[in-house]
């Protein structure tokens, strides 16, 4: 095989890894349900054996399906699912209804950038808060471009983690950085939302500085509620664009 086959068939492998994984996180397979034999499969998607062997491969190292012999291949309960997976992560953002995708997504965030922040206070070192301060000051000369605005802030947020020290939540912030970049794009949506958020990062890093736990931990907190806040009005405009857009659709077709 050469290298341009060998591209074409990863390619390949990936985009129906998605469409199989669509179908599960949609429940048109749902947990339990028996897939369709390889050949099948390769057939209903238009691709060779190999491919779909790769492609179930890569949802099988994700947790959402797995093979027994002679029984075939089966969709895993959900809690078998690697929902840290970056990929699985992108999937089921598109997948699932952005407002139960976004409230699971600010709930893990709820329950480790805080105390991330206190453990960054007291162990952090000064190199780790000047890395955390670049970023902040990429986020401050963004002004109210969102798209430039994004990637400083995650990795302010990402730098919280790494200055923790902690081997387990600097993997967790590699892992979850699809996740936090999702929540981000979501609650910037706000007309002026970037630059709103500004004081509340500034108030963090100070407190980061002052090597003050406490004070980081409830910073945080008030970070992430303004971020929850920004999302739930995002999403309720969204929701009313789309009625109008429906109403729309419907008026067009009397």
């Amino acid at each position: 095989m050469t290298k341009a086959e060998s591209k074409d068939n990863q390619q390949s492998s990936g985009h129906v890894a998605r469409e199989v994984a669509r179908l599960i996180l949609t429940g048109v397979w749902r947990e339990g349900t028996t897939l369709p034999r390889e050949i099948e499969l390769a057939s209903r998607f238009g691709v060779s054996r190999a491919s779909m062997r790769e492609s179930l491969s890569l949802l099988k190292a994700k947790g959402l399906i797995a093979s027994r012999q002679k029984a075939g291949t089966h969709v895993r309960a959900r809690f078998d699912w690697n929902m840290l997976d970056e990929e699985l992560l992108n999937w089921t953002l598109l997948a699932l209804p952005t407002q139960e995708f976004a409230k699971q997504i600010m709930e893990v965030r709820r329950i480790v950038e805080p105390e991330a922040c206190a453990i960054c206070a007291v162990r952090g070192t000064d190199e780790d808060f000047a890395r955390i301060e670049r970023a902040y000051r990429g986020m401050d000369a963004a002004g109210m471009d969102r798209v430039a605005y994004a990637e400083p802030d995650l990795q302010f947020h990402r730098g919280i983690l790494i200055a923790t020290g902690n081997d387990f939540l600097i993997a967790f912030g590699a892992t979850v950085a699809a996740a936090l970049r999702m929540s981000f794009n979501l609650s910037s949506t706000n007309p002026g939302a970037p630059r709103k958020s500004l004081p509340y990062h500034r108030t963090v890093l100070d407190e980061i500085w002052a090597r003050n736990p406490d004070g980081a931990r409830q910073a945080m907190h008030k970070l992430m509620d303004l971020t929850e806040q920004n999302i739930v009005s995002a999403m309720s405009r969204q929701k009313k664009k789309d009625a109008e857009d429906e109403n729309a659709r419907t008026r067009r077709a009397r």
